[in-house]
This record gives structure tokens, C-alpha cells and sequence, in this order.
């Protein structure tokens, strides 16, 4: 499973929509692969556990997207 996999992943368990990108079709395959698995309930409290950095550095509009 790829990191990829795990953010998607808990997206899906948080009940959320997730629209991911990729050009490469390998990562496209691995993006579709996240129903064959399941975080445990450790997992999803670790991930929800992380803090976010700064909100201005997750502004999509200071890099250009």
C-alpha cells in the first residue's frame, strides 16, 4: 500500500470525497485500489491525531494550482 493509498483510504472511511489526479497510469491503478483494504482504528486515530500546518501553506493558489 502506497501513501497514496492511505490518504485516499481515509477519506473513504471519514465518509468524504476524494477526487484524486494522475497522469501515470500505474498511480491511476493504485488510486482505484483502495477497497481491498481497511485502516484499523489505530490507524485512522493516528492520522486524525497529525496537526495541520499553517493554513496558508496549503493554499493551492501560492503554487499554482
Amino acid at each position: 500500500m502506497t501513501a497514496g493509498q492511505v490518504v485516499l483510504r481515509w477519506h473513504v472511511q471519514q465518509g468524504l470525497v476524494a477526487i484524486p489526479k494522475s497522469s501515470n497510469p500505474e498511480r491511476q491503478r493504485q488510486n482505484l485500489d483502495v477497497f481491498g483494504f481497511a485502516l484499523s482504528d489505530a490507524q485512522m486515530a493516528a492520522i486524525d491525531a497529525l496537526k495541520l500546518p499553517s493554513p496558508n501553506l496549503l493554499d493551492a493558489e501560492r503554487f499554482g494550482h
